[in-house]
């Protein structure tokens, strides 16, 4: 997937079909998140973009909302809910055919409340989150093109870094971990993708695993393994549609070497999206998790999720 040599008849223009694949394989992915279940999907698949891969330079600007709920370690009639809304600016640069380099600054904005009978507002956090920087290297590509067939597979390496805050106070007392905008830590990632397509549709499949190192408060996020698989359609050339399964299992957090109540566990998520060419390089898409298996550890529950934004290729 390198490179597409196809007929107009068979399929969109390479430009064109070039843009619809980049904005589709990078809502099958959800960025790490400051909690143990929230994020599901392969972290990188923003990064074999085939507009990174058609192109140059590629530019994205998304704003993502998601709602956590977990049982109160004090109350177990309570229940914590965490509202989160991040805009995330990312950015793939292709230096060479083989090799994607993204990095994505988020902006994040939590509202952490108690509830049971009656709502308490927590902690209300805005501030940059965890710059995330990774790579993606086409180790093997198999192409046939007198049928338009591109098979490609992939690792992938990468990490979060601790760049937002993690020591943010309210009453002179550090709010709660999950309502931090940054984790403190580091969460580098590993693995493999394998991609496959002909003619008007495209399916790829993924597996990582992510660590964390522990924070300055002695806090350590669950180690995860997390797979994406999705198929791709292009009825027409300004539009695709894309339909998937994004996963996550996730280790308990560790606070000082304990195991922290309610947190960790499986989630199983549909995804669907739709993306529009709406201008030259420029697309608009619209994309949900919708979570269908959930198994968690302790009192725990997870909405579905939404991911609006626009991607521009510049060159």
């Amino acid at each position: 997937m390198l490179f597409r040599m196809r007929s107009d008849a068979a399929l969109a223009p390479p430009r064109l079909l070039a843009g619809a694949l980049a904005v589709a394989a990078l809502l099958a992915a959800a960025p790490a998140l400051a909690c143990s279940v929230c994020g599901c999907g392969d972290p990188l698949l923003t990064s074999s973009d085939p507009a990174a891969i058609a192109g140059r330079l590629r530019l994205q600007l998304d704003t993502e909302y998601l709602r956590m709920d977990a049982g109160n370690e004090a109350d177990p009639s309570l229940t914590d809910r965490l509202t989160q809304w991040t805009v995330r600016l990312n950015v793939v640069y292709r230096p060479t055919d083989a090799l994607s380099l993204t990095a994505t600054l988020p902006f994040v904005s939590k509202d952490l409340r108690t509830v049971g009978g009656a709502s308490t507002p927590a902690s209300d956090a805005t501030g940059l989150g965890d710059v995330e920087i990774a790579a993606r290297y086409a180790l093997w590509r198999d192409v046939h093109l007198g049928i338009g067939r591109v098979q490609e597979l992939s690792i992938t390496a990468g990490t979060s870094t601790p760049t937002g805050p993690n020591d943010v106070r309210s009453g002179g007392e550090r709010i709660d971990e999950h309502g931090q905008p940054g984790t403190g830590a580091w969460g580098p990632f590993a693995g493999l993708a394998y991609r496959f397509e002909q003619g008007r549709w495209v399916a790829f499949g993924s597996l990582s695993g992510r660590v964390h190192s522990e924070n300055g408060y002695g806090y350590r996020y669950g180690s995860a393994a997390l797979w994406s698989i999705h198929g791709q359609y292009f009825p027409a050339k300004r539009v695709a549609l894309d339909l998937g399964l994004d996963g996550r299992y996730a280790a308990t957090d560790r606070d000082s070497g304990g195991a922290v109540p309610n947190t960790g566990g499986t989630v199983l998520a549909v995804a669907p999206g739709a993306y529009l060419n709406v201008a030259g390089g420029a697309w608009v898409f619209l994309r949900g998790q919708i979570p269908v298996y959930k198994h968690f550890v302790g009192a725990q529950d997870q909405l579905p999720s939404v991911v609006t934004g626009v991607q521009y290729q510049l060159w």
